[in-house]
């Protein structure tokens, strides 16, 4: 295989893997958006748990039991609400920098196999340069 063989190869891999991370990525914004969304409804939403009040039409050990169980329901959403939507969120937004450090990375392999093209067309002098620019970038990608 002719070394414009192997770095038309390499471009490919290149554009193959950085699309896919690109998706990956548009992916996570979304249902990172989705989840701040339905957070922000949610938190509109859990007062309403603790309504009606109960007020002196209801006494007794059922409403007791039944403004208890209220209370252990609406604190139970604010946990989850405030702190596990939180957490999810930042478990993507932890994905998110590693996909991009990822598409950083190609972005630097992509500049090797630009200086490599380059070396390409100067001929037979450069051929130890060039095969080695190119056998960094099958470590890399391959």
């Amino acid at each position: 295989m002719s070394f414009s063989d192997t770095l038309n190869q390499i471009y490919n891999e290149i554009s193959s893997q950085s699309a896919a991370i690109d998706e990956k990525i548009s992916r996570l914004v979304q249902a990172k958006r989705k989840i701040k969304q339905e957070q922000n409804l949610s938190l509109q939403e859990i007062p309403k748990i603790l309504e009606p009040q109960l007020g002196d039409s209801w006494k007794g050990s059922r409403s007791d039991s039944f403004d208890k169980f209220r209370e252990k329901a609406h604190t139970g959403m604010v946990t989850i609400i405030n702190d596990e939507y939180d957490d999810y969120v930042q478990s993507i937004e932890n994905k998110i920098n590693l996909l991009q450090i990822e598409r950083s990375v190609l972005d630097f392999t992509s500049g090797l196999a630009n200086e490599a093209s380059q070396l390409i067309g100067k001929g037979e002098e450069v051929f130890a340069e060039l095969e080695s620019k190119i056998n960094d970038l099958k470590g890399r990608l391959f």
